[in-house]
């Protein structure tokens, strides 16, 4: 009765490390797979942020109209000699300018 129960330590024993290795295997395989997906998701962002910058870099940002025509009004009232007035503008061009600065470089 003592060898049955002896054989039959050794095969429980044997079943243990057999599913051990297994486990292991397991373990080591998903260890491996989670490396590959963490390399892969890598590389998709680094193409995917390249095809954005790419889109940002040809997306052309126009100033606002009125930008344009504030600074055309400047240089004609500054050209009639009207002093102030042009000042007055160019306080004005120069709030409008941060603006559209800070504008286009959110856009970008």
């Amino acid at each position: 009765m003592k060898e049955y129960v002896q054989i039959g330590n050794e095969h429980l024993q044997e079943f243990y490390e057999q599913w051990q290795r297994r486990f292991e295997d397991f373990q080591q395989d998903e260890l491996e797979k989670i490396q590959d997906l963490e390399v892969t998701h890598e590389s998709q962002m680094e193409r995917l942020n390249m095809k954005l910058d790419r889109a940002v870099e040809g997306a052309k940002i126009k100033p606002a109209a009125k930008l344009k025509e504030m600074q055309n009004n400047e240089k004609l009232v500054a050209y009639n000699e009207r002093v102030e007035e042009a000042m007055n503008y160019r306080k004005e061009l120069k709030e409008f300018e941060v603006k559209e600065a800070e504008r286009v470089e959110r856009l970008r």
